[in-house]
């Protein structure tokens, strides 16, 4: 099984992209958010943990395998277990994530079946599904603040500039905080590539014991 693929970003679409991998290039399919998540790294090094499975109809021999890629293992976690809710399936689940993952875990947690519902494909039938099959089963994704408010919304310049300091090999966790760290310096106004170029001047952001 293929579980992560790294190589450079070479076209992308709203549902897949190519990524070439020394002599090899992959087509994998990706969500909606993780299409945006990519646009500014069109041309670039990206890496993208990836999921395997066929797609077809094994009554007629006609299955075709496929790559679903994901920008963190954590985004990969979710999807299984999203999909894992009976009438999700992984075409219709791979569509209906137009929003962080986080945030739809939230809803799922705080059993918001009107935000569900909102997701393409899913409707209200499908939204009360979810949360009866998953709610208290993907708190570890949510995002909420404690005592159940959301988050601030955060500016659009700081998730693209995480996911260009992750596709270029810092985890996450240390991605944001560089970035926060940034954005406290620059302001709420800089754009990607000041945010980018500030935080890579920063060292590590854990002290040594």
């Amino acid at each position: 099984m293929i579980a992560r693929i790294s190589g450079q970003l070479e076209t992308l679409a709203d549902d897949r992209v190519i990524v070439a991998a020394g002599s090899v290039a992959y087509e994998i399919l990706v969500a909606p958010v993780t299409a945006d998540d990519l646009r500014p790294l069109l041309g670039r090094q990206v890496t993208l943990h990836t999921l395997e499975y066929f797609d077809g109809n094994p009554a007629y021999g006609q299955m075709v395998p496929r790559l679903i890629g994901f920008l963190s293992e954590t985004e990969r976690r979710f999807f299984v277990r999203y999909v894992s809710v009976q009438g999700i399936g992984i075409a219709k689940g791979l569509r209906s994530l137009v929003l962080p993952v986080g945030r739809i875990a939230d809803a799922i947690e705080s059993r918001d079946s009107a935000a569900l519902a909102q997701l393409p494909g899913v409707g209200r039938r499908t939204a009360d599904k979810i949360i009866a099959e998953l709610c208290g089963k993907v708190d570890e994704f949510a995002v909420a603040a404690p005592g159940g408010r959301a988050p601030r919304e955060e500016p659009e310049s700081k998730r693209e500039a995480v996911t260009v300091l992750v596709s270029l090999g810092l985890a996450r966790p240390e991605a944001i905080e560089r970035v926060d760290a940034a954005i406290e310096r620059l302001g709420q106004e800089a754009g990607v590539e000041q945010l980018v170029r500030e935080a890579f001047h920063q060292g590590p952001t854990s002290a040594e014991g």
